[in-house]
């Protein structure tokens, strides 16, 4: 915390003079680094107090510019309402009519981060369930990973390959290796399956597996 505070510190007062919307693109990939960094632990405490020393610094730099000017009407040329907010940073973007704002630390959502359980062993075929749900949660917390699990889910017509039903939000999904990771498999979409939560279960507990065909479509093979 005291290290990305010194360093708004500066970048704020090395840019004493410039306009505000330049100072906010400076700042928000700092702040939002930080944050994105942080958010696995119980920060939210520690966001507050970093918002309110930025928003500090960023008070004494508009009495710097305007010292003949009265507090109200700094307030009002610099620090908007933005929904139920009120002082945020906020500036208009040249030859646009569109404004840019400065942003909290404490927007970023708290995700903590999941410890693997130390037992877990990637060559054991008992834990390869274990793994698959550790795959597919990585994947919906990223773009890059939401891009392939939508990709995946195309190429299955957007069906489960066991019960050829539906997949959707509703009814959930997992995650499967054709090939198990235990016995060589990748993490590539040629070795990857949609499948109910259900049916991914029952397939693992009745020991089959599952083979893609040509024609988009699958069939259950005992493992």
């Amino acid at each position: 915390m005291r290290a990305v505070l010194e360093k708004i510190r500066s970048i704020v007062k090395s840019n004493k003079t410039v306009a505000a919307h330049v100072l906010i693109t400076k700042l928000n990939p700092v702040l939002r680094g930080w944050a994105n960094y942080h958010r696995g632990v119980v920060a939210k405490e520690t966001f507050n107090y970093v918002d309110y020393r930025v928003w500090k610094l960023l008070w004494q730099w508009c009495r710097r510019r305007h010292q003949n000017r009265h507090k109200r009407w700094i307030k009002k040329k610099y620090f908007k309402t933005v929904g139920n907010r009120n002082w945020v940073f906020r500036a208009p973007i040249p030859d646009s009519d569109r404004n840019t704002s400065l942003i909290y630390t404490n927007d970023v959502p708290i995700k903590r981060h999941t410890k693997i359980k130390s037992e877990a062993n990637l060559f054991d075929p008992e834990w390869e369930l274990y793994f698959e749900q550790r795959l597919a949660r990585r994947w919906k917390e990223t773009h890059a990973g939401r891009k392939k699990l939508v990709s995946l889910w195309f190429n299955q017509n957007k069906r489960c390959l066991v019960c050829s039903e539906p997949v959707t939000f509703d009814t959930g999904w997992n995650i499967h290796h054709i090939v198990e990771k235990c016995n060589g498999g990748s993490d590539l979409l040629s070795n990857l399956a949609l499948l109910h939560p259900n049916c991914h279960r029952q397939l693992h507990s009745l020991g089959f597996a599952v083979q893609k065909l040509a024609c988009s479509g699958s069939r259950l093979i005992k493992a």
